[in-house]
């Protein structure tokens, strides 16, 4: 992995690996510690297939500082997007979401359908989160979502404890990703991305409306693939549901259930997430 920085209103660090001609462009899920990096778990084959993979740490996450409040709103994101991707020198890309990366994919691929060759959803993009969060987190306003976030921020001790609140034995090679968006403290590890920031991106995506994009990629006949998650069960009723508006909305996606995998579905397959999307795209991509 390496890391290059362009300067769209702020400094973004954008994560890359690969040298081949085919660009794609991967936007992370907002978790406590989500970064570009996370993705580095399974670019092995996206890269073999002649992939340059390029994940930008979005607002306030990893090394990239917070945009204001309101340019969270997901089409003005995504606009801001754009013009990261017009600095990189992306004129046509492949788009890689998952959660809210794929939420702002959505809008990405709406807003210039042209500029999209192919657009891999995970485990997002097939639902408007308003529909499945309870009406009074829908009704919260930016401060409570951001005392929300501060009342559940991370802290970890050490690199063990940090490596332990995941799940992961201390030489996994995802701590070492993951740890991209922790900083040390005094007393410890804490997220990078501050309760102000991560406030801002939950509020609007719990008003962001994904299906409004669907009639511009589908009259576009953007080759979309969605990866949905099938744990746990609650998940995969809830995914099985929202799949019945999506196929009659856009009948040609591919809509493909996970097994074993939960919402954290990039890092649940490792290599496999890679090898799967590069299969797909070796087969649709326009």
């Amino acid at each position: 992995m390496r890391t290059t920085t362009v300067e769209v209103d702020v400094p973004v660090a954008v994560r890359c690996w690969g040298e081949g001609d085919r660009p794609l462009l991967f936007l992370h899920s907002m978790g406590p510690v989500s970064t570009g990096a996370l993705v580095g778990v399974g670019v092995q084959p996206l890269i073999a297939a002649g992939y340059s993979v390029y994940a930008p740490d979005l607002p306030g996450y990893g090394e990239t500082p917070p945009l204001p409040t309101e340019a969270y709103e997901l089409s003005r994101l995504a606009q801001w997007m754009w013009s990261v991707a017009d600095t990189l020198g992306l004129r046509t890309t492949t788009l890689v979401g998952h959660s809210w990366g794929g939420a702002l994919a959505c809008h990405l691929a709406a807003s210039r359908p042209d500029q999209v060759d192919a657009l891999v959803l995970v485990d997002s993009g097939h639902i408007d989160f308003a529909d499945v969060l309870e009406d009074e987190e829908v009704a919260r306003s930016v401060d409570e979502w951001v005392e929300r976030a501060r009342s559940r921020r991370l802290h970890a001790v050490d690199a063990a404890a940090f490596a332990a609140d995941f799940e992961l034995d201390a030489d996994d090679p995802l701590v070492g990703l993951l740890l991209c968006g922790a900083v040390a403290v005094s007393d410890g590890l804490v997220p990078r991305v501050r309760p102000e920031g991560q406030g801002a991106a939950e509020y609007y995506l719990a008003r962001a409306q994904q299906s409004q994009t669907w009639p511009a990629i589908s009259a576009a006949q953007i080759p979309t693939l969605f990866l949905l998650a099938t744990e746990p069960e609650e998940a995969r009723i809830r995914n099985e549901q929202a799949v019945a508006r999506l196929r009659t909305e856009l009948p040609h996606a591919d809509v493909r259930f996970v097994v074993d995998a939960t919402h954290s579905l990039v890092t649940d397959l490792r290599e496999n997430f890679g090898r799967i999307v590069a299969r797909w795209l070796a087969t649709t991509r326009r």
